[in-house]
């Protein structure tokens, strides 16, 4: 298992949905960002990884408010559930002004609303929602893959996802069409990026980033309009200097990322 599936599977196992992780997974402790006085307004807790954090670490970053980003370890993370500071026993958490607010897509709706990405129009807001939630759709098709051990048979389980018909074939394509139907270059035909942009961009991608057996970067090649998408995100000012200085692990986040594709 690489280091982003032990990852994954750590916490999808605390739902009972993943073997457990190898023991030696050691993820770093220790980036801050945000801090003026001392004094943070708003903590995300998480591991070092994207997984499921990076959506709303890079909301955080732009929405200009102070903010900490605290990475543990599995040793950090046992004390924070024993402390009994995780409403429901996992990672990531942010702890905001108001109290610990817990489950990723609900910190990426805090988070998008805090930058600017959830329109105002509650019809909109609804539309830029439900591609939210087709875009998770992805984690459904996926997950019982981590709970293979053999490894042939787990990469086999992944790449036939991919063929013509296939559950990860059929997402792709629909955020393709999507992309392509759109007047504005936003996934829900808002003016601005909303976090349907943000997740889908950050969510599809990260699968290619070589961190999950069986999932390379060459998948891409069948879709086209994806890879324009990735350009779009990418090449944005803000997307570009989030990742300017980015770990090993996020180039794919980078504006020339697929491009000897």
């Amino acid at each position: 298992m690489t280091q982003e599936e032990n990852l994954l599977c750590f916490q999808l196992n605390q739902r009972g949905l993943c073997l457990p992780v190898q023991a030696d997974a050691t993820p770093c402790q220790g980036l801050m960002k945000g801090q003026v006085g001392g004094k943070i307004m708003h903590e995300i807790i998480y591991f070092a990884s994207p997984g499921f954090a990076e959506s709303s670490r890079f909301c955080l970053e732009i929405s200009g408010v102070e903010w900490k980003n605290t990475v543990v370890d599995w040793n950090g993370y046992s004390e924070l559930k024993e402390s009994g500071i995780l409403p429901y026993g996992y990672l990531p958490i942010i702890k905001s002004p108001n109290g610990v607010i817990a489950e990723s897509n609900a910190l990426l709706r805090y988070t998008g609303a805090l930058a600017g990405l959830e329109p105002k129009d509650l019809h909109m807001r609804a539309k830029v929602d439900e591609l939210v939630e087709v875009i998770n759709g992805w984690r459904e098709n996926f997950v019982p893959t981590f709970g293979i051990e053999d490894l042939d048979e787990k990469i086999a389980a992944r790449q036939a996802m991919f063929v013509e018909g296939g559950s990860m074939d059929s997402a792709l394509k629909i955020i393709s069409s999507v992309y392509a139907e759109s007047k504005t270059g936003w996934l829900a035909n808002t003016e601005n990026m909303s976090i349907a942009d943000v997740k889908a961009f950050i969510d599809t991608f990260m699968l290619f980033s070589g961190q999950f057996d069986g999932i390379t970067k060459d998948l891409l090649e069948n879709y086209p309009l994806l890879l324009q998408f990735h350009d779009w995100m990418a090449n944005d000012e803000r997307v570009k200097n989030y990742y300017a200085n980015s770990d090993e692990m996020r180039w794919v986040f980078k504006p020339d990322a697929f491009n000897m594709l």
